[in-house]
């Protein structure tokens, strides 16, 4: 049978349509596949670039009376750990903490050496671990646990007796910018120590997963912080807007430190 010129465009415009339907769900898809390929290289860039530090902290609400005997305990045992090369362990009461906050001490242990860490923390085991662990139940109400990895470290050689965290929700989308954020104002920001952006990467808090964290020689160094000029001002007006677009700033924390193992 032959077909008519109607039919013929009519197949031939159905052709077509489908072709342009094809072409599309295609590039719909190629690009949702680069936008995919590229969130992962900006994670994974992000943390590459984050592997400077690594931190395994245990947050402790002690008993107010059990304060003094707890710390001795922890003394008593970290004092006879070998530390592995590099890897760190400080003991700190948490003296200033916002509402809800119920942790007082906490012990952070810190190596540029993951595997390090890791060996340090495979380690805690046998009988002097279970008697340790036997006098400190009794003294605390409860204890948690979070780890994770520093980027963009300033100052290291300054790791202070009073440290800071400033605690951020931050989507994953956005830690980069986030990050690069925070790179961009410590080229102007004299912080007067130590002081690096942390990523949580386990044991989050109420959806807390990034940690700006500085420290302080010295209280009056805590109690002046803040831009100290105009071009300072300026930096922290910036990263300001910026971070107030894609984070949601939660609380901040100090530590004192009582004594350093190592």
């Amino acid at each position: 049978m032959k077909k008519s010129g109607n039919a013929i465009q009519f197949n031939f415009l159905s052709l077509t349509i489908s072709s342009l339907v094809s072409t599309f769900i295609l590039n719909l898809k190629f690009n949702k596949m680069k936008n995919y390929i590229l969130l992962f290289t900006l994670l994974f860039s992000f943390s590459v670039s984050a592997q400077d530090l690594y931190w395994y902290d245990v947050l402790l609400d002690v008993k107010n009376e059990s304060a003094k005997d707890f710390e001795k305990a922890v003394d008593d045992y970290y004092t006879s750990v070998d530390f592995p090369e590099g890897v760190s362990m400080t003991l700190s009461n948490i003296a200033m903490k916002g509402q809800g906050f119920k942790e007082t001490h906490i012990l952070s242990f810190v190596s540029p050496s993951s595997q390090s860490l890791a060996d340090l923390r495979s380690s805690l085991t046998g009988k002097k671990w279970d008697d340790y662990i036997d006098i400190v139940r009794p003294l605390i109400n409860s204890a948690r646990t979070a780890v994770g990895n520093a980027s963009n470290p300033q100052n290291e050689d300054q790791i202070n007796p009073i440290g800071q965290a400033w605690c951020f929700k931050v989507d994953s989308k956005n830690i980069p910018a986030f990050s690069a954020g925070f790179s961009k104002l410590m080229e102007t920001f004299n912080f007067p120590g130590f002081v690096a952006l942390a990523q949580v990467t386990h044991g989050l808090s109420n959806g807390e997963n990034v940690i700006i964290y500085g420290t302080y020689s010295s209280l009056n160094d805590a109690f002046t912080f803040g831009p100290k000029n105009e071009a300072e001002a300026s930096a922290f007006a910036e990263f300001g807007e910026l971070t107030s677009g894609i984070s949601e700033f939660t609380q901040t924390w100090t530590r004192v430190r009582i004594k350093e193992f190592n």
